[in-house]
């Protein structure tokens, strides 16, 4: 693996990585915002100080903010409320609220926006946009009747019940003219407020709907947003959206999954919008049991999320109810319970410490023997979590996706020692006995292992750095299901190549 010290470099938005919940979560956060608050502290990376949280998702069409709702809608209480401003001014969060499209009315979202962005609890700025919409090219009335479940309880709507307006069918069209209203009312209720839109399960299949939404394009759209799950837990074994760890692990789930989206970028960017993929996760339907809760979560999801990056993707948000098979945490009366998906997305986080940073191209060549995927992230200041303290990072990161244990020759613009971090588990099927760099998290919220104060590392662990060999390079042994991160420091005229031509800024820079 060779990088080059005046290849291109492309910047790394910096509210990239984000999350995504239902409104129907937050019932079982407010049991456990503490814990929650440093789960997210922890996968937040330095330079961004800031995390975008959307709460969303299919729950998102039943919310009614009124205090006496229908038996089918969901109505958050004044604590809740408070509870939830509480988290996002502890954490800096900059929130994506999915508005109601299907069961509400642009006066009561409106109303209600007007009142949250105005309120004590909550600064100005937080809200970085309103989500219109969620899902609008699957739409159907007995999907929406199935009710939307209260997390951990039973469904919310069992008799489907609904309101006598619900619309039989939504076509790219009303969507497009139902988009402009609510648009419109969010505008002149929160005028500082973008606006994203649609949401769209089947971004590239349905294309059109975002070619239509655009002839209706408001000045407060912002960016075009979208959902994608390369597997769903509800198709049936042997088809091909069935998950397997196979799959999870193939490049169908990354690489494949930024082909998939290439459309919908370059019709956004065509447009001068920003494109937020605002869920995304490995298996959708809330995941399969043996599957979206093993160790090949943890090595899909840097991967993903650096293929997305690369493809011209502006952020993305992982849909993590905290209840569902594909979460990567959750809470029990013991506290907080991680799961593998966690760990990948933590090594993630510290892939972009380091201050400003950029993505630099890598030149990889391998044997078809092994599944190796590498990617370099370079920094220009001091990267001080989870590693010692460097000055302007080049972090590499290493996935081996095969079972083989790999060999890799890093050609690098420096030659000094490096630290590596490693992400094992016992093998890809693992549900548990995963590290990183040796480490835990706890059932608290806190790293826990070896030569560790905090979150902040001491002095680099015993065995954990890497010179150059003899004639430059570094050796670097990866053994299969595993990943390994190199932190190397680089002189500040070093990594300096042209910029790539990049897309619209957008909403989230």
């Amino acid at each position: 693996m060779t990088v080059s010290g005046q290849a291109p470099t492309q910047a790394i938005p910096k509210l990239f990585l984000g999350f995504s919940t239902e409104f129907t979560t937050l019932p079982l956060i407010q049991n456990h915002v503490s814990t929650y608050e440093k789960v997210l502290y922890n996968l937040t990376p330095e330079e961004t100080a800031s995390l975008p949280l959307r709460i969303g998702g299919d729950s998102a069409e039943h919310v009614r903010f009124e205090p006496h709702a229908a038996p089918w809608a969901f109505s958050p209480n004044p604590r809740l409320v408070r509870d939830t401003a509480k988290i996002i001014e502890d954490l800096g969060l900059r929130v994506i609220l999915d508005i109601n499209t299907v069961s509400s009315t642009q006066q009561e979202a409106a109303a209600w926006m007007k009142g949250l962005t105005s309120s004590a609890q909550l600064r100005a700025g937080r809200f970085v946009a309103f989500e219109i919409g969620n899902e609008p090219d699957i739409y159907s009335p007995e999907a929406w009747k199935r009710g939307i479940g209260i997390e951990g309880n039973a469904p919310h709507n069992p008799a489907g019940v609904a309101p006598a307006d619900l619309p039989k069918e939504i076509t790219a069209t009303s969507f497009a003219k139902q988009f402009q209203a609510y648009a419109n009312a969010l505008h002149r209720a929160a005028p500082t407020v973008p606006v994203i839109a649609p949401a769209l399960a089947e971004a590239t299949d349905n294309l059109e709907w975002i070619k239509t939404l655009l002839r209706y394009r408001t000045k407060n759209l912002r960016a075009v947003s979208a959902h994608i799950y390369p597997y769903s837990a509800c198709a049936q074994p042997g088809a091909a959206k069935y998950p397997t760890i196979h799959k999870v692990l193939s490049e169908n789930a990354t690489a494949g999954m930024a082909r998939t989206v290439a459309p919908a970028i370059a019709v956004a960017h065509q447009a001068g919008l920003g494109l937020r993929l605002t869920e995304i996760n490995s298996v959708t339907c809330g995941g399969l049991e043996g599957v979206s809760n093993t160790f090949a979560t943890a090595l899909w999801a840097p991967d993903a999320l650096f293929e997305l990056m690369n493809a011209g993707v502006d952020g993305v948000n992982l849909h993590a109810r905290v209840t569902s098979i594909n979460r990567p945490f959750s809470f029990d009366q013991r506290g907080l319970q991680t799961r593998p998906l966690f760990y990948g997305l933590a090594l993630f986080k510290r892939m972009l410490s380091g201050g400003s940073v950029r993505l630099v191209p890598v030149h990889v060549r391998s044997g078809r023997s092994v599944h190796l995927k590498v990617w370099a992230v370079r920094g220009d200041a001091t990267q001080d979590e989870g590693t010692p303290f460097i000055r302007n990072p080049l972090n590499v990161l290493v996935i081996n996706k095969g079972r083989r244990s790999a060999l890799v020759n890093l050609h690098l613009p420096t030659s000094s020692r490096g630290y590596v971090q490693r992400l094992l588990a016992p093998s890809a099927s693992s549900t548990s006995g995963v590290t990183l760099d040796g480490q835990q998290f706890s059932h608290q919220g806190f790293w826990q292992g070896k030569q560790a104060s905090g979150t902040q590392f001491t002095a680099p662990p015993s065995g954990s750095t890497l010179t150059p060999t003899s004639d430059g390079s570094y050796v670097l042994r990866v053994s299969g299901y595993s990943a390994a991160m190199l932190t190397v420091p680089v002189p500040a005229s070093t990594l300096a190549g042209p910029p790539q031509p990049a897309g619209p800024a957008g909403l989230f820079g």
